[in-house]
């Protein structure tokens, strides 16, 4: 009964099954709000939550501005990570592992401070302790425009 939300942690099974179900309200949600963000040339943007990043490759890089300068695609799993940089490359995308519940302004593989916009798509759910993301919210909502899908 639960074989397949146990697996979700398969990169494939995951990109296979949640891609379909979700590209849909992402990309309304981003046709929507990337129009109303300010861009600049260079823009640094990071996906975090991404999963297996076929939502980073295939959903939100498609509706960046041609001339930002970096999507960074963030996941805890580092089989989802390996995955991601397996099968979706671009000259201006990559992706780490990273852990949202650590402090972030500490973490010098992923600092928020060193990105322009800052996405996050059906993470919440993922997270046990929600205010971490409460916090990082709170902290960088005045300087960063927050895109959350959940």
């Amino acid at each position: 009964m639960f074989s397949r939300f146990q697996e979700m942690n398969k990169p494939k099974l995951y990109a296979d099954f949640c891609h379909v179900l979700s590209a849909k309200d992402v990309t309304k949600v981003l046709s929507e709000y990337t129009k109303k963000m300010s861009w600049k040339t260079g823009d640094r943007v990071l996906d975090v939550g991404c999963g297996p990043g076929i939502m980073t490759k295939e959903v939100l890089l498609p509706r960046l501005q041609e001339d930002f300068g970096l999507l960074v695609g963030a996941d805890l799993s580092a089989e989802m990570i390996q995955y991601a940089s397996e099968m979706y490359s671009h000259p201006k995308l990559r992706f780490i592992q990273f852990d949202i519940t650590e402090d972030i302004e500490n973490t010098p593989q992923l600092r928020p401070s060193d990105f322009d916009k800052i996405f996050t798509f059906f993470l919440l759910h993922w997270v046990p302790e929600l205010r971490y993301y409460l916090a990082i919210k709170q902290r960088f909502h005045s300087q960063y425009h927050f895109s959350v899908c959940y």
